[in-house]
């Protein structure tokens, strides 16, 4: 029977060529989206599940409330945090800290036998504990014992590899850092990233917290208040217990932290967040080890790939019911021949399931084609395999099924309906439930594609609000060279003095934080006057005398900073709004904050304007730049954008004072880029697919277009023979389109709104929606139908009407 079903489902497909073509395509591109975005959204799920009981595996986070600073909301804690809780809670029987050496703080790294080093991404100092809470295949050493002894590392696979070849690693050293500072580690662990899991950490490299410098303070740290920039892992005895642990945080930091809270003006809270949710479940919290993912935006994209779908679906019902009277007497026969309501449905639920398939079957090469461009727009590592995953190809094949079932199952109901008496009798009307249904689902279709376009324009714009913002600095020709070791510190003045004598260099500085990274460092700031217990939460950054030229930073009142000046500082504009202070009467204004214990006074002596140093999401902080001769970063402005050319001056010029440092190099406007990466992505893949979404409704209202000519080309033949114009003929096909557009701009305009004012609530610096977005809107949608419907109704309308008029 079900054979019977697409044999016949198949010859109906075949004899109705336009409209199969118009559900194929429409069906294909709408399934090509979902699998794209199915590919995505897979790709996104499942990081840190490999680990052995990753299920009782958790962070512990930290939220500050400060009265005078924004919220401190962070993925980190204090170093004394995890142990403590060990030694408390009979529920935590592991814990272990991190702390990250992130993009910009990377230790050199090399081989001990070797001249050449490396800054090395993702190195981590790590507690011994920390393979008893993450899972690693170590293909040398013991995971048990590898961190145990001091000046011990781990080795990524592809670190050993790059440091000693294809030689065994084990037992060899590695020299960490540089000067006085530099490390000798030996290695006491390889582990296989040929393959790796995904993960939030992704290390590669691990040195044992027990070691001189960095890991020695934080072993010695039992301050349970400050200093939360460690990354603390527990492991409970059960999942179950998470909410008890939970319950019993705030009591443990009252009774661990009493007198180092007494200390301070703010409150502290811990949370605990399961290390599977952090890639997908960390929205607001700062602090990230990596990149992570947003569990709302794959809501969205999956919310915009059901769209495209429906949209093929609504074709497909609306050609469907349309032409329902098309096959009115081939119904009327089959029922008058025995066949029964059932068997109809059955065999209409199977020609859309068979297109539908078929679509699906042609998505899976056309996405192999495009994953390149995919990958681009979403910014993904997407491979080629992962088209084959068994999860994905049993969803799309669900997809399929629910598709081909969603968009049968109407048509199927109206067709089996059909009485066969009226049929045989040829009184067989248009049926007004479907006209008026076939009218809603355009509606639909119209919603869907106003609502897109508007939402694609109001991110596009706020994009480019943010890309051509003043940013308090010129990016433009700005190249930031890292320092990075103690050698190169040391000859901080002979390299800017080289590097400023390069062709094409207009001005050399230097900072500890170059403009667009993320600031972390701060300090509690008060006045004078002020009451030290309630600072203001204040970023700092070290700078050299030139930076101001360097940048292009404004300043508002004073002057830039000399290379003597010891107690003077620059502040921005934000400082002095914090602080409640006219910018006239600001120079001279003494601040004053606290750095181990000893309290510091500084003068102010200049006002910058503000500057962005992070996401237009974020409120431009409070800044203070000092003089500092030993910046981490060389800044160079040139007046030529032929970079390649003036690099290698410049790494010759770097190369004649330090050959043993690495030249390494970022341009600063590529950085600033990634302030908005997210939106942009966003922007990229909202246009792509409100394309293909429109292309989808074009190719409908095409095909109801083509079938209403068809009916009505009688009607039209004797309009012409009466003196009717070709205008004439056209409106009165396109007319009922247009009253569709208006009805769907009423419906689409209130829920754009409300969807695009949520998602730019995010935005501090923001733009603001304006009414005409809408209506431009309606009218692109408008134009865009005008154009697709009229092509058939000119064809129509420029018929010979005596072809029409002799036919039956």
């Amino acid at each position: 029977m079900i054979r019977n079903y697409f044999k016949i489902a198949w010859r109906s497909l075949q004899k109705n060529k336009l409209q199969t073509t118009i559900n194929l395509l429409g069906l294909t591109v709408g399934t090509v989206c979902c699998l794209s975005i199915l590919l995505y959204v897979f790709a996104q799920l499942g990081y840190d599940d490999h680990h052995k009981d990753a299920e009782a595996l958790y962070r512990v986070r930290t939220i500050i409330d400060d009265p005078s600073s924004v919220q401190f909301n962070a993925a980190s804690s204090g170093p004394p945090i995890g142990f403590a809780m060990k030694e408390d809670f009979p529920e935590v029987i592991e814990a272990t800290r991190l702390v990250y050496m992130g993009e910009g703080t990377e230790e050199l790294i090399r081989a001990s036998d070797q001249n050449e080093g490396f800054y090395e991404p993702r190195g981590y100092l790590a507690d011994a504990t920390v393979f008893n809470i993450f899972t690693f295949k170590f293909l040398e050493g013991n995971p048990e014992t590898a961190l145990v002894e001091p000046n011990t590392v781990v080795l990524s696979a592809s670190l050993a590899q790059k440091l000693f070849g294809n030689v065994p690693a084990i037992n060899k050293t590695v020299l960490s850092g540089s000067g006085e500072q530099q490390l000798s580690l030996k290695v006491t662990g390889v582990f296989d990233d040929s393959n790796p899991e995904k993960s939030h950490i992704n290390p590669n490299y691990l040195v044992t917290m027990n070691t001189p410098g960095l890991g020695e303070f934080v072993r010695t740290v039992q301050n349970f208040a400050t200093q939360n920039f460690i990354y603390t892992y527990v492991k409970l005895n059960s999942s179950d217990n998470e909410a008890l642990v939970q319950s019993k945080l705030p009591g443990f930091l009252n009774a661990r932290g009493a007198k180092d809270f007494a200390k301070l003006n703010f409150t502290k809270q811990l949370f605990l967040q399961k290390v599977s949710d952090i890639h997908l479940h960390s929205k607001g919290i700062s602090r990230q080890i990596g990149p992570i993912s947003d569990i709302s935006y794959l809501y969205l994209l999956i919310t915009l790939a059901l769209f495209i779908q429906l949209v093929a679906c609504v074709n497909f019902i609306n050609l469907s019911t349309a032409r329902a009277n098309k096959r009115a007497k081939e119904i009327g026969v089959r029922k008058t021949i025995g066949a029964d309501k059932k068997s109809l449905i059955g065999q209409f639920l199977g020609e859309s399931i068979l297109l539908s398939l078929f679509a699906t079957l042609v998505s899976i090469p056309l996405t192999t084609i495009l994953l390149p461009v995919i990958n681009m727009l979403t910014q993904g590592n997407v491979a080629y395999l992962d088209i084959l995953d068994w999860r994905v190809l049993t969803t799309l094949l669900a997809v399929g099924i629910l598709t081909g079932f969603v968009a049968g199952i109407y048509p199927a109901l109206i067709l089996s309906s059909v009485k066969p008496t009226r049929v045989l009798k040829g009184s067989v009307s248009a049926n007004p439930k479907g006209t008026l249904l076939r009218k809603g689902l355009v509606v639909f279709q119209f919603v869907v594609s106003i609502g897109l376009i508007a939402t694609v324009y109001i991110i596009t714009q706020q994009v480019r609000f943010a890309q051509n913002r003043d940013m308090g600095y010129e990016t433009d020709n700005l190249i930031a060279v890292r320092l990075g070791t103690q050698e190169a510190f040391g000859q901080y003045e002979t390299l800017k003095t080289n590097m400023s004598t390069v062709s094409g260099v207009k001005s050399v500085s230097g900072c500890n934080i170059f403009p667009s990274q993320l600031l972390r460092s701060d300090v509690g700031a008060y006045l004078p006057s002020g009451d030290p217990t309630k600072p203001k939460l204040v970023k700092v950054n070290g700078i050299n005398a030139d930076y101001l030229k360097t940048t292009k930073t404004k300043l508002l009142t004073g002057r830039p900073l000399k290379k003597q000046d010891t107690t003077q500082v620059l502040v921005n504009k934000a400082t002095i709004d914090a602080f409640k202070l006219n910018i006239e009467n600001a120079i001279g204004q003494k601040i004053l904050f606290s750095t181990g214990g000893d309290v510091t006074t500084v003068e102010v002596i200049g006002v910058t304007e503000d500057f962005h140093y992070a996401s237009l999401k974020e409120e431009i902080e409070p800044l203070l730049m000092y003089v500092d001769d030993t910046p981490d970063w060389l800044l160079i402005k040139t007046e030529t954008s032929n970079f390649e050319t003036i690099l290698g001056q410049l790494k010759t010029a770097w190369n004649q004072v330090n050959k043993t440092t690495p030249f390494v190099y970022t341009f600063v406007d590529k950085e600033a880029e990634k302030l908005i990466a997210e939106e942009k992505r966003l922007a990229n893949i909202s246009v792509a697919f409100t394309t293909l979404a429109i292309l989808i409704s074009c190719l409908g209202l095409f095909g109801l277009i083509s079938f209403m000519a068809e009916q009505k080309k009688k009607e039209i033949g004797i309009r012409k023979v009466l003196g009717a114009s070709v205008s004439t003929v056209v409106k009165m096909l396109t007319k009922d389109f247009f009253i569709l557009i208006i009805v769907a701009l009423v419906i689409a305009t209130p829920l754009s709104y409300y969807l695009m004012e949520n998602w730019l609530q995010d935005f501090t610096y923001r733009i603001s929606i304006s009414w005409w977005v809408f209506l431009l809107a309606g009218i692109v949608t408008m134009a865009i139908t005008l154009l697709t419907v009229s092509i058939e109704a000119m064809k129509a309308a420029t018929a010979n009407p005596v072809n029409s008029l002799r036919t039956e």
